[in-house]
């Protein structure tokens, strides 16, 4: 990979579902070419955690402008951390180690996800996967975490809590709980798992992978849930408040749109770009045998009414697919997409290289 790919993003007119809106810079149907594969490198190789071999499952991504910025979903050794950059020319670069981000709140949150920022790139977040709590003890609290910081500020993180002053975000597991309530579950979901974070300039928007009875008794779906938010200024800084109006907006079928895909399709990520306002989403399959993914998208107005995602294709028509478990997808600039792959512990060829343990795949789609 050349630093080409990582021009500097241009300052772009913003829009964005529940916002004000302009004209988007492009309407039509999109099409899509992976156009490089590599391999980054997390952390040094041979690495030891309570004598196990620690493995990069990178699950999270962002450039923010100046810095691509990376989250492991897995427990790191002390000297480390679980969230990361490296500068966009030196992202195949095996000699240039990363800068481990090592402020307290990376190390008590625990299985990040996902990563989205404002429109206006003033602010950034980074959400867990909110999939676990237990009863009458705070032990697992971090994997109920959201945090953000001004862009540019990654040093400083705050825990976005209703308060301001929990350590971690799970008094929030509850509304996204019972924004889920069905039939089934008709008060509040009792398992979930959170895969998908945007933004737009009111709503923050959660994507669910997953949702049941208990981590072993769960559906595969898409599922969006919108909260509105706002910026107002403290004695301490600026703080994100949300507010008490969590719902469902899109609950996506991927089998009924595009009944040839493998399945089960569930959603990976999901984000905003103001650049042609639309959202995108990846639907990724996870099997012992297969991993696999897919890309999507839709326009705020269409999933807002829980309209279908259109799937990308690429110049033959063909879907575009990812031989890799795609989690996390960010803009380098307005034609080119970086998507990081969560291979789990597979070791599937990526070009012509081998990933090893603390290695993590990735892919630039370039959008047309």
């Amino acid at each position: 990979m050349t630093s080409r790919l990582f021009i500097a993003i241009t300052l772009l007119t913003l829009a964005g579902a529940g916002c004000k809106t302009t004209k988007p810079v492009s309407s039509g149907p999109l099409s899509a070419t992976i156009t490089e594969e590599g391999l980054l490198t997390c952390f040094p190789a041979n690495m030891l955690l309570k004598q196990q071999p620690v493995w990069c499952e990178a699950s999270a991504v962002l450039f923010d402008g100046t810095k691509v910025i990376l989250a492991n979903d897995k427990d790191m050794p002390d000297s480390l951390s679980p969230v990361f950059s490296k500068l966009p020319g030196t992202l195949p670069d095996s000699t240039q180690t990363p800068t481990y981000l090592m402020a307290p709140a990376y190390k008590l949150a625990r299985k990040y996800e996902d990563f989205a920022q404002t429109p206006d790139r003033k602010f950034t977040l980074l959400t867990t996967a909110f999939d676990r709590v237990k009863a009458d003890s705070p032990d697992w609290n971090g994997y109920n975490t959201l945090l953000y910081w001004r862009t540019g500020n990654e040093q400083n993180p705050i825990v976005l809590t209703p308060d301001d002053s929990s350590r971690t975000s799970v008094a929030y597991r509850t509304k996204l709980a019972r924004a889920l309530a069905n039939d089934e579950f008709p008060g509040e979901v009792p398992y979930f798992k959170v895969e998908g974070l945007a933004a737009t300039d009111q709503l923050l928007l959660f994507g669910i992978r997953e949702m049941g009875r208990a981590y072993d008794d769960f559906k595969a779906v898409n599922k969006i849930i919108t909260v509105t938010y706002r910026v107002v200024k403290t004695s301490a800084g600026e703080r994100i408040r949300l507010g008490d109006d969590w719902r469902v907006v899109a609950d996506f079928n991927a089998p009924n749109t595009a009944p040839d895909l493998p399945k089960p399709l569930s959603l990976s990520s999901l984000e905003y770009d103001p650049a042609r306002n639309r959202f995108w989403l990846l639907t990724s399959l996870e099997t012992p045998e297969k991993l696999d993914a897919y890309l999507w998208y839709i326009s705020p107005d269409d999933l807002m009414a829980d309209k279908p995602f259109t799937l990308v294709r690429n110049g033959q028509g063909q879907p575009l697919h990812f031989n890799h478990k795609a989690e996390d997808l960010t803009f380098l600039d307005r034609d080119r997409l970086l998507i990081i792959h969560d291979d789990d512990r597979f070791q599937l060829p990526t070009g012509n290289k081998i990933r090893q343990p603390n290695q993590a795949p990735y892919s630039i789609v370039t959008v047309r």
